[in-house]
């Protein structure tokens, strides 16, 4: 019987390659997108890519409990239990600063990440009767960031944080927790930017280019393997070198 895992917002981009990778060791996934078709049509496309392994696409909204906990009953009616879960949903919150974000845009930004990551895993430690594996995926937005980013940025710190916490209340039900701290991760946004500026941000990096999404799909496939056994409420960081450096400041960014 193979294993079964989660991820969220896994219909595309770092979700997808997280999909692919699990399932390329024999993991049956469960993906999610706020909209149910795309999670559908995904997971269809998947399981001709890989015989024997059985997907399920669902509709989960990472804003809201009651769509969470939906997805999750799904899972349970389908395969009755987890042993891993990827929280990889997200809010970028690009554009937000202490000068123009209001209620509603913290509302939205926090909901997707730091709450969604929460009752995410509350609702997973219900399926993992025989232990399992979570991980948070994180940011070094949470230790140095840019401008614009501040609602991100308080999110991100609020998984790093949650990490640690979970990792001690789960432990005795033999369930780990570990976050997955990115940097720049190549998506198709970087494929729609100018290339003057995707060299200038790779100009910025100690490896000088940025991640891929297969590799950190090969980050967040350690900390739930057999080989991190002893792994837990630690912080795998692959960011191409991002937080060992202090980058440029320019004081004229709100102009800009």
């Amino acid at each position: 019987m193979n294993r079964v895992m989660m991820v969220t917002g896994g219909v595309r981009n770092t979700g997808l390659a997280i999909a692919r990778r699990f399932a390329r060791e024999g993991y049956d996934v469960i993906l999610t997108s706020r909209k149910a078709e795309d999670a559908q049509r995904t997971a269809a496309a998947l399981g001709n890519e890989f015989p024997g392994v059985r997907f399920l696409g669902l509709g989960m909204d990472p804003q809201h409990v009651d769509s969470i906990r939906s997805a999750f009953a799904a899972v349970k009616k389908e395969f009755g239990r987890l042993d891993a879960f990827v929280s990889n949903a997200a809010h970028l919150g690009v554009g937000y600063s202490i000068f123009n974000s209001t209620p509603e845009d913290w509302d939205a930004v926090m909901n997707a990440n730091a709450r969604g990551g929460f009752f995410g895993t509350q609702e997973a430690v219900k399926l993992m009767d025989r232990g399992g594996a979570i991980c948070l995926i994180g940011s070094v937005h949470a230790a140095q960031t840019i401008p614009a980013r501040v609602l991100y940025a308080a999110s991100k710190g609020a998984i790093s944080a949650m990490t640690h916490a979970l990792a001690i209340e789960l432990g005795h039900l033999n369930i780990r927790v570990n976050a997955l701290i990115a940097g720049a991760i190549h998506t198709d946004r970087w494929d729609a930017q100018d290339e003057a500026l995707t060299e200038q941000r790779r100009s910025n990096y100690p490896a000088g280019r940025e991640s891929t999404g297969d590799e950190i799909a090969a980050g967040v496939y350690y900390l739930c393997s057999d080989d991190a056994k002893t792994v837990t409420g630690s912080e795998l960081t692959i960011d191409s070198g991002i937080t060992s450096c202090i980058l440029k400041y320019d004081k004229n960014w709100r102009q800009k």
